[in-house]
């Protein structure tokens, strides 16, 4: 038997997560959404980029998809999960290209997490995936001035890290928005 058949038998209501799904579903949609942002990770990668820092994002989707139905502590899981295991196969486990990751990953999904939950209802899915790349790209150039480089070259290139993030964080947002409609989760 399965776990909620087995707690239907025990005559206990299966557990539930924050979303009302068994807590084996959840875990089952963690996986699956994890899954999702390594693909979009490696796809993005073979991807290429006019400059190495430069990246669409494209893993977030799968993070925006787990921010909005399952919450921030599952979105911050997966992006930590990602980040951990992505470095993993390429060999940048602990290294500079890990730490900028793991700090914009982190900025990001928290400062996604708070204006989901602060401005959702004013701020559409779009604006809260922008919010997020723009978080992300301001952690990583606070990481990159701190650690490595000083502030003049992170303030550089602040200006076109704000651009692509807006473009990036419009981009990934629309389409984690798409993914949502399709799947029936929210509404425009």
């Amino acid at each position: 038997m399965g776990d909620t058949a087995n707690t239907k038998a025990a005559g206990r209501a299966p557990e539930r997560g924050s979303t009302g799904h068994t807590a084996a579903g959840r875990v089952a949609r963690l996986g699956m959404l994890l899954g999702v942002a390594l693909a979009l990770y490696a796809v993005e990668s073979a991807l290429p980029s006019p400059f190495p820092f430069l990246r669409i994002g494209l893993a977030n989707i799968a993070t925006l998809i787990a921010l909005i139905t399952l919450g921030l502590a599952d979105a911050l899981a997966i992006t930590v999960l990602r980040v951990i295991v992505a470095s993993l196969v390429v060999g940048t486990f602990l290294g500079p290209g890990f730490g900028l990751a793991m700090a914009g990953g982190v900025a990001g999904v928290v400062g996604m997490g708070l204006a989901a939950r602060l401005a959702l209802p004013p701020l559409s899915v779009v604006g809260v995936s922008v919010v997020g790349a723009v978080l992300h790209n301001l952690a990583q150039l606070g990481v990159l001035s701190g650690f490595y480089t000083g502030p003049g070259p992170a303030l550089r290139l602040l200006p076109v890290a704000l651009l692509v993030s807006a473009a990036t964080g419009l981009a990934t947002g629309l389409i984690a928005l798409f993914a949502l409609e399709k799947l029936g989760l929210v509404r425009r």
